[in-house]
C-alpha cells in the first residue's frame, strides 16, 4: 500500500516538467517530507489532450458522494477492483492521473516493532505513481481529489510489504494518462512487476508521527538495499 510519501522540491520539479513534456515552469513546490492522506498533493492529469498539473486532496471523493468523508479508506485503490468498484470505476475509465513523488514510506514489523523504510527510485529524480482523480461539486463547493493505485507486490518486494503503489516508467505514463486508452489494455501495467529500479532505506521512527514534516523523517538508520528490475 502507500500511506505516506515525500516531496523534495528541486529534483521533483524537474521530474514533473519531464512528465508534463513541457517547458512551462512548474509552480514552486515546497519540500514536504511526510505527506499523509487527506493532505494536498500535486497531480498530473490530461485535459483536452494536454497534460496539466493541479493540487488535489489525497483521499478520493467520488463525484456522486453526498459529502466529502473519511468514513471509508479512499487514499489507495486496489488494482484488482478498479473496473468493478463503484467508487473507482468511472475514474478508471476516463480520469487517470500520475502522482509524482520523491519517494514513499512503508512499514515492516520486525520483532513486534513497526520499522519505517523509505522507498525511492534508484536512478531517477522521482517516482510516477499511477492514480485516479475525480471532481466533486455541491452548493458552490468544489473538491478535486485523487487516490493512488496499488497492486500485489512483485516477489522482489514481498519482504517489505505484500502490496505496492503502481510505479510507471516513462513509456507507460503516456498509455496510463491517455483518455482514449481502453481499460482492458491497462492490465499489463497493473501486473505485479517492478518497472523502476528502487532503493530502500530504513529510516528513523520519527516519520511515524504524521505531524512531523522535516528532514529528520528520512534520516537513515541502516544501509540501503537496491532492487533491480524483475
Amino acid at each position: 500500500m502507500c500511506g505516506r510519501f515525500n516531496v523534495v522540491s528541486a529534483p521533483l520539479t524537474q521530474f514533473i516538467m519531464e512528465i508534463l513534456d513541457s517547458d512551462t515552469p512548474v509552480p514552486h513546490l515546497s519540500t514536504e517530507y511526510n505527506i499523509a492522506p487527506t493532505e494536498q498533493v500535486q497531480v498530473v492529469y490530461t485535459e483536452a489532450d494536454r497534460r496539466c498539473l493541479a493540487s488535489m486532496r489525497w483521499w478520493l471523493v467520488p463525484h456522486w458522494a453526498p459529502e466529502p468523508s473519511t468514513k471509508y479508506s479512499m487514499f489507495n485503490a486496489k488494482s484488482e477492483t478498479l473496473a468493478t468498484s463503484r467508487a473507482f470505476r468511472d475514474s478508471f475509465k476516463s480520469r487517470r492521473c500520475i502522482v509524482p513523488v520523491s519517494g514513499y514510506y512503508e512499514w515492516r514489523t520486525e520483532q513486534s516493532v513497526k520499522v519505517p523504510y523509505y522507498v525511492e527510485a534508484d536512478a531517477d529524480k522521482g517516482l510516477a505513481l499511477a492514480g485516479l482523480w475525480d471532481r466533486w461539486e455541491k452548493d458552490e463547493r468544489v473538491v478535486y481529489s485523487c487516490t493512488i493505485v496499488t497492486a500485489e507486490a512483485p516477489q522482489s518486494m514481498q519482504a517489505l510489504h505484500r502490496r505496492i503503489p503502481v510505479h510507471l516508467n516513462r513509456a507507460e505514463i503516456t498509455q496510463w494518462l491517455a483518455v482514449e486508452t481502453a481499460t482492458e489494455s491497462l492490465a499489463a501495467l497493473l501486473a505485479p512487476t517492478l518497472r523502476v529500479p528502487l532503493k530502500i532505506t530504513p529510516v528513523s521512527s520519527y516519520v511515524n508521527n504524521a505531524r512531523h514534516k522535516d528532514s529528520r523523517c528520512v534520516e537513515p538508520t541502516g544501509p540501503s538495499v537496491r532492487i533491480a528490475l524483475d
